[in-house]
């Protein structure tokens, strides 16, 4: 078994984990001396941006990548001022191509009321609270809200808002692309190195991870007339 690096020494790039990597086959692991995982690059011909429906179901189903998907930058970030409905609105707007669940008016609520973003000034949510929700609706899909709250407590000690959200936004789109195929590798952004951006790097690795699952589940479903309820 390969020895993971530590968490602070992050290799240049990464990507998904492969059977390879878990052990699961023999003729699946990685060979000594070869390239790291994220090196083996998720393309549009890859095995893994394709999902296998099944014994007999025919050929395996792409999986397509998030249209039009882009996080606006804190500058682009509207600062007059929004109600909790017009919030709710604009982040699940963003996040919908992705396939982000939705927040709901009660849940920003309840984010105020555990301190996880800053409350509201006369009922208006500006720029720093909208910039957070769209961090913590994504970052839900992979962490828990108590991991979710230090996380964010750790970013407010280490790096201004402006700066923490643009990085998450860059890291983000770099990790769906590489994960749907559509890069070779997730660049890193900056020059500063600390354990704060290495925790959001993975972080954002593992919500697009999550969507590339997300959306693989719900091709096999649509090829087999299932309709995702379970039995």
């Amino acid at each position: 078994m390969r020895k993971r690096r530590p968490i602070d020494s992050p290799p240049a790039t990464y990507g998904v984990v492969t059977l390879g990597d878990a052990g699961c086959a023999p003729e699946d692991a990685v060979p000594a001396g070869s390239a790291p995982a994220a090196e083996r690059a998720v393309s549009p011909a890859s095995p893994a941006a394709v999902v296998d429906a099944g014994p007999g179901a025919g050929a395996p189903l792409e999986v397509a990548p998030p249209r039009d998907f882009r996080l606006p930058r804190y500058r682009d970030i509207p600062d007059v001022g929004l109600y909790l409905e017009q919030v709710v609105a604009y982040v699940n707007g963003i996040l919908a191509p992705l396939g982000i669940p939705p927040l709901t008016p009660s849940m920003v609520s309840n984010y105020v009321k555990q301190g996880i973003i800053p409350a509201p000034v006369k009922k208006r949510y500006g720029s720093e609270q909208l910039a957070c929700l769209l961090f913590v609706a994504c970052a839900k899909t992979a962490l828990s809200m108590e991991d979710i709250g230090l996380f964010l407590g750790l970013q407010r000690v280490t790096y201004d808002i402006a700066v923490a959200y643009d990085y998450f936004c860059d890291q983000l789109e770099a990790a769906v692309a590489f994960v749907f195929g559509q890069a070779d590798a997730i660049p890193d952004t900056g020059v500063t190195s600390s354990t704060a951006k290495t925790m959001l790097r993975y972080c954002v690795i593992a919500v697009a991870n999550i969507a590339f699952l997300a959306r693989g589940f719900q091709a096999v479903r649509d090829a087999e007339g299932v309709d995702g309820e379970g039995c």
